[in-house]
C-alpha cells in the first residue's frame, strides 16, 4: 500500500525553504561602504577580519575581552547569552562594534541609564594584543587581560577588572569596584564609591573618589601618584626602601608612613610635606577625612 506524500519535517536541517527560528541571526554586507553587521539573536561564535579598534557597548550580563599575543589579525566573537532585543555586531574601517544602539561610546552611559533591564548580553572576544579597547556599560562586568595597547572603561556601576596589561589605561565609574593587577603603565580612575585597587609597575596614577576606598601598589616603580577623597582611605605599598616624597592635604584626615604618624605642619587641619630618599615615587593626597597609609617592604 503506497501512502501519500510524508509531511516536510518543520525542524528539517536539510531542506533550504526550512527558516531555522532557533539561531535567528541575520548577516548582511555593504562592500561598496566596507561595512559588515550580523544581528545577533542567539548564542553565536563569529570570526571577524580586518581588525584595528574593539567598541563594547552592553546594559546588563558581561563583557570579557582577551588579547592572544599569537594572534597577529582578526578577532573571535563569542556570545553565549543575548536577551530577546538583539545584539548587533558591525565592522567599519577597521573599528569592530560590539553593542546595542546607541549613539556612541562616549554618551553611552547616561543613555544606558535610561534603558530597561532586558537588555542583557554575555560577550567573550579574543583579539590581537595591539589593538586599543574602549568599553562602556551599564551594570555589565568588564574583564580585560592581556592588552598592550590604551584601554577605556566607562560603567555605571559594572565592575571592572584589567589584568596583564601594557599602556595607558582610563577607567570611569559610578558605584562599579575597579581592580587592576600586573599592570605596566599609566592608571586614571574616577568613581563616586567603588573601591579602587591598582597593581603593577605603574607610572603615572590618577584616581579620585568619593566614598570608595584607593589601594596603590607599585613593587618595581617609583610612581607619580595623584589622588582626591571625600572619604575614602588611600593605601600606597612601595618597594622596601624606596625614596617618597608625601603631599598630603585633609580636614580630619591622617597620614602614617611605615607605621608611625607624619606630623602635620597644621594644628586644626592635616597638612604634610615630607620627603625621604631621592627619586622616590611622589604621592599627592587630597581628601576630607580620609587617611593616607604609606608602607614600604
Amino acid at each position: 500500500m503506497t501512502g501519500g506524500p510524508e509531511a516536510a519535517d518543520p525542524h528539517d536541517p536539510h531542506d533550504p525553504n526550512q527558516h531555522d527560528d532557533r539561531h535567528d541571526t541575520q548577516t548582511t554586507k555593504e562592500n561598496d561602504m566596507g561595512t559588515e553587521s550580523w544581528v545577533i539573536a542567539a548564542p553565536q561564535q563569529i570570526e571577524v577580519a580586518d581588525v584595528a579598534s574593539l567598541v563594547v557597548g552592553l546594559t546588563n550580563g558581561a563583557v570579557e575581552v582577551v588579547s592572544d599575543p599569537g594572534r597577529e589579525s582578526g578577532a573571535t566573537v563569542d556570545v553565549t547569552d543575548v536577551s530577546p532585543r538583539p545584539l548587533r555586531v558591525t565592522t567599519h574601517a577597521g573599528e569592530l562594534k560590539i553593542a546595542y544602539d546607541f549613539d556612541g561610546v562616549e554618551g553611552a552611559v547616561d543613555r544606558l541609564r535610561g534603558l530597561k533591564d532586558k537588555d542583557t548580553a554575555t560577550v567573550r572576544v579574543v583579539l590581537p594584543a595591539h589593538l586599543p579597547v574602549k568599553i562602556a556599560t551599564a551594570r555589565a562586568a568588564s574583564t580585560v587581560s592581556g592588552t598592550r595597547a590604551p584601554v577605556s572603561v566607562t560603567t555605571a556601576d559594572g565592575s571592572v577588572t584589567v589584568t596583564d596589561t601594557v599602556g595607558p589605561l582610563s577607567v570611569k565609574t559610578v558605584a562599579g569596584r575597579v581592580a587592576v593587577a600586573t599592570h605596566e603603565g599609566d592608571v586614571k580612575v574616577s568613581t563616586a564609591s567603588g573601591r579602587v585597587e591598582a597593581e603593577g609597575a605603574l607610572g603615572r596614577v590618577t584616581i579620585s573618589t568619593v566614598t570608595g576606598d584607593v589601594v596603590v601598589e607599585a613593587r618595581e616603580t617609583t610612581p607619580l601618584v595623584t589622588a582626591k577623597t571625600v572619604s575614602g582611605d588611600v593605601t600606597l605599598r612601595l618597594s622596601e626602601g624606596a625614596g617618597v616624597n608625601l603631599k598630603a592635604r585633609a580636614v580630619t584626615g591622617k597620614v602614617v608612613l611605615d607605621g608611625a604618624p607624619v606630623p602635620s605642619a597644621q594644628s586644626r587641619t592635616t597638612s604634610v610635606d615630607h620627603s625621604e630618599g631621592t627619586s622616590g615615587a611622589y604621592v599627592s593626597v587630597s581628601t576630607v577625612s580620609g587617611n593616607l597609609t604609606v608602607s614600604r617592604g
